[in-house]
């Protein structure tokens, strides 16, 4: 090769990363498009387009919200990652994406993608209002007396609250008959009808049971109390059975970008969650959905994700719900 050429390739490659360098100072200049992987009026749905109108006020740039359900999240993933990574596909994510990759619904794993962490509502086991259980203590030691007698109900397998169920039953060393639903709505249907004993599911999605009497809850699934109104405080399971820290899994609602994206493109959309966490939108979500809100982003939330992704992937491999290794698949082992 000769000097012409050399230089001529040269100077190419400094075109290109010159108008690289000019398009990422332009983002964004034209509309950002979030594919959400859950149903339209869900808790995914609902923060972010509440984000998204936050976000898009500190952008300068319209942010358009389209809901992409399907293969437990590998179709909005799919979408997201198929496109280039230039910061105008987002991912409209929540904790299902940390067992994506184990349950093989997309080749990429939390490492793969850049996180913002809007929050999440805590776990919490309650009864019918009519059941005979009064306290955690007393459903706990049925569950041992008998094993497998006490029906615990919760959304699909592999969700979050199937994993906090596995959770409680784990940390409090009870044999738990784990019944799987479509949802966390039928799974609460199922606890009025007697169809379950118990059912684990977010505060947010069991508040108006609870407020009109329906439900007594048990406890949160959790290492903290929580105040639900001026009820009298919700006792944390954790503090009598701190190993439900083991399984570490927990909601939480955002959203996540290819962790590849331009370093100028990332810094913006930095800043622009930052801010956007703090506009009085997000405050408004987190009181309608008995959030708690997080904020977290970037290294922070890769490393509480990722300890997620590793302990939920080899519990469910564990449970023969996940046909592959995680090893396999690259994802560490949970004390690796």
């Amino acid at each position: 090769m000769n000097r012409t050429t050399t230089a001529l390739g040269l100077g190419a490659l400094a075109l290109a990363l010159s108008a690289s360098t000019v398009l990422a100072e332009d983002f964004p200049s034209r509309p950002i498009e979030v594919s959400v992987w859950a149903s339209a009026g869900g808790g995914t749905d609902t923060t972010n387009r509440y984000l998204a109108e936050a976000m898009q006020e500190q952008l300068g740039g319209r942010i358009n919200v389209v809901n992409r359900t399907g293969g437990g999240g590998g179709v909005a993933m799919n979408q997201v990652w198929s496109q280039p990574h230039d910061g105008y596909a987002w991912l409209g994510a929540s904790e299902g994406m940390q067992v994506a990759k184990v349950l093989e619904y997309h080749q990429t794993g939390t490492q793969d993608w850049r996180w913002y962490i809007v929050g999440g509502s805590p776990g919490v086991i309650s009864v019918n209002a009519n059941s005979k259980y009064e306290t955690l203590d007393e459903l706990i030691t049925a569950s041992k007396e008998n094993p497998g007698s006490v029906k615990i109900g919760h959304c699909a397998l592999g969700c979050v609250w199937h994993m906090k169920a596995l959770s409680l039953g784990q940390g409090a060393q009870a044999e738990f008959n784990y019944i799987p639903f479509e949802g966390s709505a039928p799974a609460q249907v199922g606890a009025l009808t007697g169809e379950v004993d118990a059912v684990v599911s977010s505060v947010s999605e069991q508040a108006e049971y609870i407020k009109a009497g329906k439900f007594r809850p048990l406890a949160m699934i959790e290492m903290q109390p929580y105040q639900l109104g001026d009820m009298d405080p919700i006792p944390a399971a954790g503090v009598t059975y701190p190993d439900i820290q083991k399984i570490p899994a927990r909601q939480w609602l955002g959203m996540a970008v290819p962790k590849d994206l331009p370093e100028e493109v990332t810094a913006k959309i930095d800043a622009a969650f930052e801010k956007a966490m703090k506009a009085p939108k997000i405050q408004s979500l987190a009181n309608e959905r008995y959030m708690a809100l997080s904020g977290a982003y970037g290294p922070e939330a890769e490393a509480e994700l990722d300890a997620m992704e590793r302990a939920m992937s080899y519990k469910l491999h564990e449970l023969g719900i996940a046909a592959t290794d995680p090893a396999e698949l690259g994802i560490l082992a949970p004390d690796a």
